[in-house]
C-alpha cells in the first residue's frame, strides 16, 4: 500500500510539474517601464521625423540577414546612453548598456510615388537589466507615432523590388505579442542585432566598411583588436551556397522560437544559425519545416508578423530541404 501511494505521489508531482512548465511557456512577460505616449519624445530622429534621420546621438545598425515581415522595409537605429558603450563578448548579442534604445520602424515605398508609408516603430528599452517592448503607430499625417498597445490592420499598396504591385493588410502586433518572438526563458531580448550578424560590410562615410570595426572607432563598441567573429550569410545572395543561405533564414525566420530559450524550445528543432546541423533536428523534421513555411493559416510560421506568404523564401527552403539526404 505505502510503495502505491508514493508511486501516485511520484506520478502526481510530475503531471504538476509538467503544468506548470506548460503554464510558465505561455506566460507573457510584462514590462518593467512604462512607455511614453508619443515616439518624438524618444528624440531618435533629426528634424521632421518622417525623413527618418536618426539624431547626432543615434547610429543606424544594417543586418546581415533579416526577418521577412509581409514586404515591409526597416530602419534599425541604437540609442547608447551618453557615455556608455556595447561591449562584444562572443557571436551573440553584445551586452548593452543600460538605458540602450533599440528602434526598429517599418515601412513600404508608395505605388508610383516617391516618399513612404511609415506604419510602425517598435522600441526595445534595457532598464535596471530587463529589456521591454512597445509599438508605436505613425499617424495619417506620417508626423507622428502613437502607442499602440493593443494591435492594428492597416491596409498598404506598395511596388515591390521587381515593380509588381502588391496588397496587404499589414499587421501591428498588441504589446502583450512581442514575448512571442523575443522570448528567451523567462526574459525580452533583441533577436537581429547580434555580433554575427552585424559583422558586414557596411557604406559610411562615402566607404566600405566592416561595421564592427566602424562602430568600434565611433566609441559605440568595445571588442579586443584579435578577436575573431562569425558572420550571417545574406540569404538574398544567390552566389552563396544554397545551404548557408537556408540555415541563415531559417535563424533569422524561425530560431527566436526554435531554440532552448525560445516559445518552442521544448520541440525536436534547434535552428539557430550557429548549431551544427546534426543538432538541428532538421534532418528528422524534414515534412513539418515544409508544410509550415510554405502554408497560410492558424499552423503558419512565423506567426506574428506576415499575412502574405514570402515565395522566395519558401523556394529557398523547399530547394534546401530536398537537397538533404
Amino acid at each position: 500500500m505505502k510503495s502505491k501511494l508514493m508511486l501516485l505521489l511520484f506520478f502526481g508531482g510530475v503531471i504538476i510539474y509538467i503544468l506548470l512548465m506548460h503554464d510558465s511557456g505561455n506566460k507573457k512577460i510584462s514590462n518593467a517601464i512604462t512607455f511614453k505616449e508619443k515616439l518624438s519624445v524618444y528624440g531618435l530622429f533629426s528634424g521632421p521625423m518622417e525623413r527618418l534621420e536618426p539624431a547626432p546621438d543615434v547610429e543606424i545598425l544594417e543586418l546581415g540577414s533579416t526577418l521577412f515581415t509581409d514586404y515591409a522595409e526597416k530602419q534599425r537605429l541604437v540609442k547608447l546612453p551618453k557615455g556608455k558603450i556595447m561591449r562584444a563578448t562572443g557571436n551573440g548579442l553584445p551586452r548593452f548598456p543600460d538605458g540602450t534604445i533599440i528602434a526598429k520602424t517599418f515601412y513600404y515605398p508608395f505605388a508610383g510615388k516617391k516618399h513612404r508609408q511609415l506604419i510602425e516603430t517598435r522600441l526595445l528599452i534595457f532598464q535596471d537589466g530587463l529589456w521591454n517592448a512597445a509599438t508605436y503607430q505613425w499617424d495619417a499625417a506620417q508626423k507622428e507615432a502613437i502607442l499602440q498597445e493593443n494591435g492594428a490592420t492597416v491596409p498598404v499598396r506598395f511596388a515591390d523590388k521587381e515593380g509588381k504591385i502588391r496588397r496587404v493588410n499589414y499587421k501591428i502586433p498588441a504589446q502583450q505579442d512581442c514575448s512571442s518572438c523575443h522570448r528567451s526563458g523567462n526574459e525580452l531580448v533583441p533577436i537581429g542585432p547580434t555580433i554575427r550578424n552585424l559583422n558586414i560590410e557596411v557604406i559610411s562615410n562615402a566607404k566600405s566598411q566592416n561595421q564592427l570595426l566602424y562602430l568600434r572607432e565611433k566609441g559605440l563598441l568595445n571588442y579586443k583588436q584579435t578577436d575573431h567573429f562569425d558572420t550571417t550569410p545574406d540569404y538574398h545572395n544567390i552566389l552563396l551556397p544554397v545551404e548557408k543561405r537556408a540555415r541563415a533564414y531559417l535563424a533569422m525566420n524561425c530560431a527566436h522560437c526554435h531554440q532552448p530559450t525560445g516559445m518552442a524550445g521544448r520541440k525536436s528543432l534547434n535552428l539557430d544559425f550557429a548549431t551544427a546541423y546534426l543538432n538541428t533536428g532538421i534532418r528528422y523534421n524534414k515534412q513539418h519545416i515544409l508544410e509550415r513555411t510554405a502554408i497560410m493559416g492558424a499552423y503558419h510560421m512565423p506567426k506574428l508578423g506576415t499575412t502574405v506568404i514570402d515565395t522566395a523564401g519558401v523556394a529557398l527552403i523547399k530547394r534546401y530541404i530536398l537537397s538533404l539526404k
